[in-house]
């Protein structure tokens, strides 16, 4: 019944790599395509478990250590997939071949082991010094993974706040659902370290059957979460390249960031969004963007976004939100309207969440809308 299971979740991983390769929607082409490659990885790593405990192969047979090299591949290609999600125009660079080292070292390991005959093997060896050399050597994979998963974190934490500069909702674009991956890897790894101090797994089925639950889960929380993701830079060429630029210049100390505009230039350029914003109204718009509403004021994104960081002292998220919550508290003034629920007052104000729209006025006005609605309410 267990094997049946293994190979249940091994189809599973199979069938959502060939999804996400075909990638229907056509979103995050370059991001998918490595992220389809880790799930074919996780696919080859279930694989290997059906095939021992089927005994179709030993553990020991060439065909057998070839896939598991697939582990050694697993974190670099994570972490590549991270990179192109989060990266607008990333290519690919030679030093990137570097994340693949340990596994080419594995790989030359392996050849160099089938190439020694069985008769010249060293007997020697006692069974402790072998257990203390796979131990050794699982410890410093353990560490691999970890370094890896670090890494992808710190990317998406930034990645969070670069989409600020970018859109006025971080919804299905923040890579959140990523960034819970990471934690649950990290939280396997460190009870992986602990199995090989301690030796947790040895002879425990309940462990295997857990293990083989978590990877069953996660496989469902990966397809769920993986079909929502929008695409997170839906851009020409030449605008992907203008926000590169924006990313990378507000990583540097204000005083070294290049002056795009004069203050004359920048007052008249607030001037004219400010007038934009009072008669258009365009952060209504739920999916409003930093290129959408350059191309309303017919100036560059790079400049729009000069003015809005350098003007206003914001980025482009909380400038767009502070008049969405400046047009709800009207709403929930004006007779005609405050009849609205909460909810329809935050939709018809340009968000598209209920949890949203309720951490931003919050954080905004100091208090919930349905505080500041009875408050406002008592004196009218």
């Amino acid at each position: 019944m267990y094997s049946i299971f293994n190979a249940i979740i091994c189809g599973a991983a199979f069938l959502l790599t060939f999804i996400i390769f075909v990638n229907q929607n056509k979103v995050n082409i370059k991001a998918n395509r490595w992220f389809g490659c880790f799930i074919f990885c996780i696919f080859l790593i279930l694989l290997e478990n059906v095939i021992i405990d089927s005994k179709i192969l030993s553990e020991t047979d060439i065909l057998n250590e070839l896939i598991n090299i697939s582990s050694f591949i697993v974190a670099p290609v994570f972490y590549l997939s991270v990179c192109y999600y989060i990266e607008p125009v990333r290519k690919w660079k030679a030093i990137d071949y570097l994340h693949f080292s340990f596994a080419f070292l594995v790989f030359i390991l392996l050849v160099m082991s089938w190439a020694i005959d069985d008769n010249t093997k060293p007997e020697d060896i006692s069974p402790e010094i072998v257990q203390k050399t796979i131990a050794i050597f699982n410890f410093i994979f353990s560490l691999y993974v970890f370094i890896y998963c670090f890494l992808a974190y710190k990317k998406i934490i930034k990645h969070e706040k670069t989409i600020r500069l970018l859109n006025s909702t971080s919804e299905n674009l923040d890579l959140k659902w990523l960034k819970n991956i990471i934690v649950g890897v990290i939280f396997i790894t460190i009870f992986w370290i602990f199995d090989i101090v301690f030796q947790i797994s040895e002879g425990n089925k309940t462990f295997d059957i857990l293990t083989s639950l978590i990877y069953f889960l996660s496989i469902l929380y990966i397809t769920y979460y993986w079909q929502k993701q929008k695409e997170i830079f839906p851009y020409s060429l030449k605008e992907k390249e203008e926000i590169e630029t924006i990313i990378v210049e507000t990583t540097l100390p204000k005083g070294k960031r290049k002056e795009l505009l004069t203050d004359e230039e920048l007052q008249e350029q607030k001037s004219n969004l400010l007038q934009l914003m009072e008669i258009e109204k365009p952060f209504l718009d739920f999916d409003l963007s930093l290129v959408k509403l350059a191309a309303s004021m017919k100036i560059s994104t790079h400049i729009l976004s000069y003015v809005i960081n350098n003007g206003f002292d914001e980025n482009f998220y909380q400038f767009i939100n502070r008049y969405r919550i400046e047009e709800a508290k009207k709403l929930m003034a004006d007779l005609e309207t405050n009849r609205l629920s909460l909810l329809g007052i935050g939709f018809s104000v340009g968000f598209n969440s209920k949890t949203v729209f309720n951490t931003t006025f919050k954080k905004v006005t100091g208090q919930t809308p349905s505080e500041y609605k009875k408050q406002i309410g008592s004196t009218l």
